[in-house]
């Protein structure tokens, strides 16, 4: 698996991932390397793309599978102008969820003996794209998640920050910045919710339970995103993926998030996506 990490600000966008790619094998994770490339620029456009699950599909890379979209240009959404981050973002999803069920779906299938329809949710390997960057002609970016299979449908991509929403968002494995920035497990969470309900004999009521999340909201860091510059927004990034990275580094478990963390970002003065 991977992280990703966008932070979307007034000035443009970051992105942010690590660099392991962990191989299967039958007895569980036969190999992890680490410096796989999970982030890319988008032809000449001022978008960005991060990946993350599925490390390739078959016998080739995502990033093999990204220039093909580059060169192809299905939708001929890399050679228009003016071109939309959404509409990039739905030719995406079209192109790799078409990829998917040709090649993983058959595999899947004939692994399992089963209808890929009925698979659990948690069997289905994921294809992860952070899309981050600027429509042609705006002065605010943008950030898009697609997630194969889940986002087979015709535009059900999902715009994660639009114009002028500015924060982070995180992806895939993303635990260890979840217990720094919010102060808890939402497991650890809901394991003593149920425990004291036990104690009670009933549920919480609405007014009880919105008391408590207020309790627990109190302790989540505070970021003020509106204010901050590139710069700082670049290591912020960097900070939260070494969070993951280091994590799992010294945890128990193979290190599935790891090498070193992997910087991208395009401002508003309209150059390329680039790759720190």
């Amino acid at each position: 698996m991977s992280v990703a990490i966008s932070c979307n600000l007034s000035d443009g966008v970051i992105l942010g991932v690590d660099s392991a790619v962990t191989l299967p094998g039958p007895g569980g994770i036969l190999k992890v390397y680490e410096n796989a490339e999970k982030l890319f620029q988008l032809g000449t456009k001022h978008i960005g793309v991060a990946t993350y699950g599925l490390g390739g599909l078959r016998d080739r890379t995502i990033g093999s599978y990204l220039r093909e979209f580059e060169i192809l240009d299905p939708g001929q959404v890399i050679g228009r102008f003016p071109s939309k981050v959404p509409d990039i973002a739905e030719e995406l999803r079209k192109f790799f969820a078409d990829v998917y069920w040709k090649t993983i779906v058959p595999e899947l299938e004939q692994a399992t003996r089963k209808k890929f329809d009925e698979l659990p949710m948690e069997e289905r390997p994921v294809v992860g794209l952070v899309v981050g960057g600027f429509s042609d002609g705006e002065y605010l970016s943008e950030v898009w998640s697609v997630l194969i299979p889940v986002h087979s449908a015709p535009n059900s991509a999902v715009r994660v920050r639009g114009q002028g929403e500015f924060g982070t968002n995180w992806f895939a494995i993303f635990e260890p910045i979840r217990r720094y920035v919010k102060g808890f497990d939402p497991a650890l969470l809901k394991e003593l919710l149920d425990y004291f309900r036990n104690l009670r004999k009933q549920d919480f009521t609405q007014q009880e339970f919105d008391e408590m999340m207020r309790i627990v909201g109190k302790y989540e860091y505070l970021i003020p995103f509106q204010a901050m510059p590139i710069k700082e927004g670049v290591e912020h990034v960097r900070f939260l993926v070494e969070v993951v990275i280091n994590h799992h580094r010294y945890a128990t478990g193979a290190p599935v998030v790891g090498g070193k963390p992997r910087i991208g970002l395009v401002t508003y003065k309209a150059e390329r996506f680039e790759i720190l």
